[in-house]
């Protein structure tokens, strides 16, 4: 690994005695902050915030353990990555209120956050997020999906000790890299590979599936969100259960649509939208419908109006 790359794109904030890295870009308000599904990091919204930029202040961050921020304190809960966003979003001085982007498992903390913090929340937009019934509403195939994710980040994280990971990335470069690295701009697929993949990274993975049915708890104790302006995204192409058998891709499939129409009725105030082309990471699949998205909602706070 180079200094170069060692070397964060944002800040480093000490939270609690941890240090979290955020990086701020833009200016104006109101202030977008992007919250990056399970497995995702920081520089996922690249593309993205590169253009939000241009509109206002924007702003992505790595949880504890992801990217270059140090790993935090256990259970990793929903309701402890919001006690230490909304610290870090009040040490770094980041202008508010916040429009919320939840990517996935994102989308726990951007509502947990506007439940607790009603007034520095402006707005919500959710992509194909995470519903806290999830798990009970789902066939067989997703828990065996889970647990192979689980089984999976297990043996990344004693390759990654080992040294493998570091080995096979210099010997086969970015042919190592999972699909959505090769969908990120070429100038910073390497800084990518060489941070994002660290032992912390595999371990805080399953620090957040271990405290996963606990946050789905605290999702689902929350209750309505008012009538904040809401836009839910979901995916036009299920990718999620390309490796299920047909009966229960089918099935898992309505249940998803189902339960991203549910997330609309969290808000008297929202609209809930395809991404026709994307699969589940829309923010990479499908940029623009979320640029403009985020632009819409933008004008909508700037302007005072009470309805999307």
């Amino acid at each position: 690994m180079n200094s170069k790359s060692q070397t964060p794109i944002g800040k480093l904030v000490d939270v609690n005695g941890h240090k979290l890295h955020i990086h701020s870009t833009g200016e104006g308000s109101p202030t977008v902050v992007f919250e990056s599904g399970g497995a995702s990091w920081s520089l996922d919204w690249h593309p993205v915030q590169t253009e939000v930029a241009k509109i206002t202040s924007a702003c992505s961050y790595d949880r504890a353990g992801f990217g270059w921020s140090d790993p935090g304190p256990k259970p990793r809960t929903s309701r402890q990555i919001v006690t230490e966003l909304h610290s870090l979003l009040t040490k770094a001085e980041i202008r508010k209120p916040y429009i919320f982007v939840g990517a996935s498992f994102g989308g726990h903390t951007a509502r947990l956050f506007a439940k607790k913090y009603p007034d520095e929340v402006a707005g919500i937009i959710l992509l194909d997020a995470r519903h806290e019934s999830l798990n009970s509403k789902m066939p067989s195939s997703w828990k065996k999906l889970e647990a192979t994710g689980k089984g999976t980040y297990q043996f990344m994280l004693a390759a990654s000790k080992l040294g493998i990971l570091n080995f096979l990335g210099r010997l086969m470069g970015e042919r190592a890299a999972p699909p959505i690295v090769m969908k990120l701009p070429p100038e910073i697929r390497s800084t990518y590979l060489e941070i994002g993949f660290q032992p912390k990274y595999f371990q805080s993975n399953l620090d957040e599936l271990a405290a996963c049915a606990e946050s789905d708890k605290q999702l689902a104790a929350t209750g309505s969100l008012g009538n904040i302006p809401l836009t839910v995204i979901r995916h036009g192409i299920p990718d999620l259960f390309a490796s299920f058998p047909s009966a229960h891709a089918e099935q898992a499939e309505q249940v998803w649509q189902e339960l991203q129409a549910d997330l609309a009725k969290l808000s008297s105030n929202s609209r809930l939208l395809i991404a026709e082309k994307s699969g589940h990471g829309i923010q990479v699949d499908q940029p623009e419908l979320v640029i403009d998205a985020i632009r819409q909602m933008v004008e909508l706070v700037r302007n005072g109006s009470d309805s999307l």
